[in-house]
Order: C-alpha cells, then sequence, then structure tokens
C-alpha cells in the first residue's frame, strides 16, 4: 500500500513505539498516583516517628538563618520536610535540644496533626523522583514494560511505602543517589564537559542529602569502572561504536569540573557559609609551632594564614567528624535475641532479607542470575549490571559499620532490587521447562508455566502490599515467623509509629495516668493521651504500664519485672501494656 501522505514504514512504526511507550509512561504515572494515595492514608493513623519532630527542627532552624542541630544529617531532605510547616508560619522556638524542639514545633498551635502532615508532604517529591528514575533509567536498558513493571514492584513494597510516608531523609537519599549513579553511568558512556557537569551536580545533590552517599557512590563506582573497561574493550574487539575514552587530559579536566560542581552544590546547601582554617583543624598550627617553634616568625605567619584564609561550609566537615565519632562509638543493637554493642556485621543483609517481600526477593535473584550469566558469556552490556552491584555493594560497605539502627539506611537497595526484579519478571515469564520436547499438549502446559509463575508471585506481592496498610513500617516478610520483634526492633518494627492508637486504646479503657517506655519524645496532650510519666531505666511503676518492644528487648535490664508480669495487651505491633498493682511494683527495681 503506497502511503499518499509521503509517510515511511519506519516513521509509521515511530509513532506507533511512541503511542506504546507513552502508554507505559501513563501507566507508572498511575501506579506512582495510587501509592501516594496509600501514602496519604496514612498520615492521620501513623504517629510521628523517633526522627520526624528531629528533622523538622533541623530544617526549621536553617530557614532561621543558622544550622547547627545534629549536623551529621546534610541539610537538603530536611529543607523540603520543613518547607510546608515553615510556609504555613512555624519557626523555630530556639530550644537547646533539637528532641524537645521537635516535640514543640510539632505540637504547635495545637495542630499536631497539620504539623505533622506538612511536614511528611515533603518526602513526596523524593518518591516520585524515584520513580521516575527507576522507569527512565529500566526503560533505556530493557524497554518501557520493564520499566513500568519495576515502578509497580517499588511502589508496592512495604518498605518504600513506610518511609514515603513519614518526614525522615531514607526516601530522600534513595532518589537524589538514584540519580547520582546513573548521572555516573552516563558520564561513563558519553565522557564530556555535559556529563561531568551533571554527574557532579547529582553527587553533590545526593551528598546534602545523606553523608551515606559518600561511602555508597565510591564503593558502586570503584565496582563499576572495571566492568565498563572489560566491556568497552570486548566492544573494541568486536568493531563497535564508542562514545568516547578517558585519556588522561580528558579524565582530568572531567573530574576538575565533577569537583567543581560537587563544592558548589555543597556550599549552596549551607548558604555559602565560610570560616578560617583554624576552624576547621588546627593542625597547621600545631605542626608548624613543632617544627619551627611556638615563638618563631614562621610559626606566626602560619596562625596568621589558618586564621585569616576562609573555607567553605564549616558545617559539612564538622558533620561528617560528628558522623565519624558517632560510627566509632557504636550503638547497642538488638538482633535475634542478642544485644551488642556496635551491632552485627551481617544485620544490613539480614534485614533486607526480612524486610522485602519474598516474591520480590524470589524475582530479583532471577533478574540478577539472568544479567550476570548474560554478561559472563558477552562480557557486553555492562550497564545492566548496575542494579545488581547496586545492591552487592552498598551492603558490602554497610557490614562494618556500627550504627545498625534499621535498614532504611540502605534504601537505596530497595529501588535496585525493584529493578532486578522487573528484569526477573521478563525472564520467568517466557521461561519454559522441557525445550519442547513430548506432546502438544504437555508442550502448552509448559509453555503457560512461566507467565503462570510470574502471575503467582505479582499477586503475592500485591496481597501482602494491601495487607500491610496502614502499618508498613513493622512489615516484614514471612522468613521473620509470627513473631518478627525477635529478630529485629529499632527503626525495623518499633520506631514510635503506635502512639496514636495507644491513644484510642486508653481512651477506650478510661485510663487517666500512664507511665511508658519508650523511644521517642511527645506532647500527650498533642495526641490525646492522658497524663504519661515517661519511665526511666529502673525506675519503679505501677497502675498502667506501656513498653515498646524496642525498649522492652533492647534494654531489658532496665525493665526485669516484664518476665513475670503478664500482657495485658498489645497495642498495634510494638506496644505491651501491662496493669501493674503496687505491691508488684514495689518488688521490682
Amino acid at each position: 500500500m503506497v502511503d499518499l501522505g509521503g509517510n515511511s514504514s519506519g516513521a509509521t512504526a515511530t509513532r506507533r513505539w511512541l503511542r506504546t511507550s507513552c502508554l507505559f509512561a501513563i501507566g507508572a504515572a498511575l501506579l506512582a498516583a495510587l501509592a501516594v494515595l496509600r501514602i496519604a492514608a496514612t498520615y492521620s493513623q501513623v504517629a510521628h516517628t523517633v526522627d520526624e519532630g528531629a528533622h523538622l527542627a533541623c530544617g526549621l532552624q536553617w530557614f532561621g538563618g543558622t544550622y547547627t542541630y545534629d549536623i551529621k544529617h546534610t541539610p537538603l531532605a530536611r529543607l523540603s520536610i520543613a518547607l510546608l510547616p515553615h510556609l504555613d508560619g512555624l519557626r523555630s522556638f530556639g530550644n537547646s535540644s533539637y528532641w524537645q524542639e521537635g516535640v514543640l514545633d510539632l505540637s504547635t498551635g495545637g495542630h499536631y496533626w497539620r504539623n505533622l502532615t506538612l511536614a511528611r508532604l515533603g518526602v513526596l517529591p523524593f518518591f516520585v523522583l524515584a520513580v521516575v528514575m527507576i522507569f527512565v533509567w529500566m526503560k533505556r536498558l530493557h524497554g518501557s514494560a520493564s520499566a513500568l513493571i519495576a515502578v509497580g514492584i517499588f511502589t508496592l513494597q512495604p518498605m518504600v511505602l513506610a518511609n514515603s510516608a513519614i518526614a525522615t531523609t531514607d526516601i530522600p537519599l534513595a532518589a537524589t543517589f538514584l540519580v547520582a549513579v546513573y548521572a555516573f553511568t552516563r558520564w561513563l558512556t558519553f565522557p564530556n564537559w555535559r556529563s561531568a557537569l551533571g554527574l557532579g551536580a547529582a553527587t553533590g545533590l545526593a551528598i546534602v542529602t545523606k553523608l551515606s552517599t559518600l561511602v555508597f557512590l565510591p564503593a558502586i563506582a570503584a565496582c563499576i569502572w572495571p566492568l565498563y573497561a572489560l566491556s568497552r574493550r570486548a566492544g573494541a574487539d568486536e568493531g563497535a561504536a564508542d562514545h568516547g575514552y578517558f585519556g588522561w587530559r580528558r579524565l582530568v579536566g572531567s573530574m576538575l569540573i565533577v569537583t567543581a560542581s560537587i563544592v558548589l552544590v555543597i556550599w549552596a546547601a549551607y548558604r555559602f557559609s565560610h570560616a578560617p582554617i583554624v576552624q576547621f583543624s588546627n593542625a597547621p598550627d600545631r605542626i608548624a609551632a613543632r617544627v619551627f617553634g611556638a615563638a618563631s616568625s614562621f610559626a606566626g605567619a602560619v596562625r596568621a594564614v589558618t586564621a585569616t584564609v576562609q573555607l567553605p561550609a564549616p558545617e559539612f566537615y564538622d558533620g561528617l567528624r560528628e558522623l565519624r565519632d558517632t560510627n566509632r562509638a557504636g550503638t547497642p543493637v538488638y538482633m535475634f535475641g542478642h544485644i551488642r554493642q556496635g551491632g552485627f556485621w551481617y544485620f544490613y543483609p539480614v534485614g533486607v532479607a526480612l524486610k522485602t517481600p519474598l516474591a520480590v526477593l524470589v524475582l530479583s535473584l532471577i533478574g540478577a542470575a539472568s544479567l550476570a550469566l548474560t554478561w559472563l558469556r558477552s562480557r557486553r552490556d555492562w550497564e545492566r549490571l548496575v542494579p545488581l552491584i547496586g545492591v552487592v555493594a552498598i551492603l558490602a560497605v554497610c557490614m562494618p559499620t556500627r550504627m545498625d539502627i534499621g535498614t532504611r539506611h540502605v534504601m537505596p537497595v530497595f529501588a535496585f532490587l525493584s529493578m532486578l526484579a522487573a528484569v526477573g519478571v521478563a525472564r520467568l515469564w517466557n521461561w519454559s521447562p522441557g525445550g519442547g520436547a513430548g506432546s502438544v499438549a504437555n508442550g502448552s502446559v509448559c509453555v503457560a508455566l512461566g507467565p503462570a509463575m510470574t502471575l503467582v508471585l505479582l499477586g503475592w506481592l500485591i496481597g501482602i502490599s494491601a495487607k500491610a496498610h496502614p502499618d508498613y513500617l513493622s512489615y516484614f516478610n514471612e522468613l521473620a515467623g509470627g513473631e518478627p520483634a525477635r529478630m529485629m526492633v529499632s527503626s525495623d518494627l518499633d520506631w514510635g509509629q503506635d502512639l496514636s492508637k495507644l491513644a484510642s486504646y486508653l481512651r477506650g479503657q478510661h485510663v487517666h495516668h500512664l507511665s511508658i517506655a519508650y523511644g521517642t519524645l511527645f506532647d500527650s496532650a498533642a495526641l490525646g493521651m492522658p497524663e504519661s510519666t515517661l519511665l526511666q531505666c529502673g525506675q519503679r511503676a505501677s497502675g498502667w504500664v506501656a513498653i515498646g518492644e524496642n525498649r522492652a528487648r533492647g534494654h531489658p535490664q532496665c525493665y526485669p519485672w516484664t518476665a513475670s508480669q503478664p500482657v495485658r495487651a498489645y497495642v498495634g505491633k510494638t506496644l505491651r501494656i501491662y496493669y501493674l498493682p503496687e505491691a508488684d511494683a514495689a518488688d521490682g527495681p
């Protein structure tokens, strides 16, 4: 047939492809919108978690012109969290403790739920950014269908929904980190000043979202670079087109652009603050005094320079030192019935294994195995291995850390798992055993086996995601058994989210006073709770007592009577309720 309009069959195919791509993009947008509705539906049911008030307080302080609260966290995510409350008229009280400041901020004006909701809305743009990055990345590597599936898997994971619904820094890190890793792959593929500028800006944004980037990104880059080199060599042997190469001059020039961009972004996040060298470190003064004598003219010249010459963003360097010191000190961590100062080397791999739906784990293992085998056969398509590298590298560098306080700290892993699982869906859907031998009827059954297994796994994921609502934060998969608190607590199970449920329970029981051992500060009146007394370690209590699983299991020496007293009720999945008569209370410490 002749196209009277002069369009070739190639143009028709292009238009068809564009229409199909648009349909998949619309599908991804609808999945993201559905997830946003599910996230927003939890706002009025889940009380503030331990860190939310603190992040809000730090963001409000930044808007007030300073940034001295908890500087081991960089400010970008906190600015987004505090933006809507700030525009709504909320201002910092200037409390010396950012924990107390957070309670005051959330309770201001008697609008606890309004203030908390406005803060939580600041995380949604990062969730959307993560969805967009997963779709764009997967579409380029595997096509629109796989991109849509990856978005669907990502938006169904309880871990993702939980952390997208609270005002913390973990989903913001996942989003900006995805952008940084993607920018790194584009820089390797197209090594020019534009890609270098993009990499620097993306990396800077990820760093000012969370300092974990300084560990995660180099680890991933160190693993990607050899694969890139091997793939490029294999492509050269086969005569494939090369988009560019890194000679020494190009590499140095490119790295200068990347570094300058990173520094500029970080400096901007700290309002272009600056301070003399001596405020960063007194090492130059000490070295000069030791070598030349404290009274020497040279030592005096060094002191003059260090007191005069300014360096950018002193808060950033102070935050690095604070984070280093915190990690060295370590934290007591509960896991599998044991408590260990500084945590467990296997904390994060086990956390990911327990907090990821089994359907996603199975599909991601299939996808990872498929990609690895394909690369080993061809030594090409190194970019397709990046999600697998991301999972392995992040978990590997987190093993030595001494701050095992929640699987949420490796949130980018859940994005990479979603991408791998989408590949697994494609491989499993097209899989059939037997290789075509046997009767036609048996062959039909074999051909249908792959799609059937795929649909079962995806249906399983949809079911557990729906069942987890709205308690996404305390979700554990079937490997954890019926009592996940035996496995892990902290922010993986008990992060303060059940206080609103506790308030409803106490009203139903007509309780007028409560003693509570919990991991977060709160305003009992703002939550509609009766007068409450925070139980300190070893403090005697009587009457109605509530204890969070995190406190009960992580600090058993503080509440030894819990071993002999019956639990009157469980509120949500994190709170034990006791009623202690005076005589029983007197027996405990």
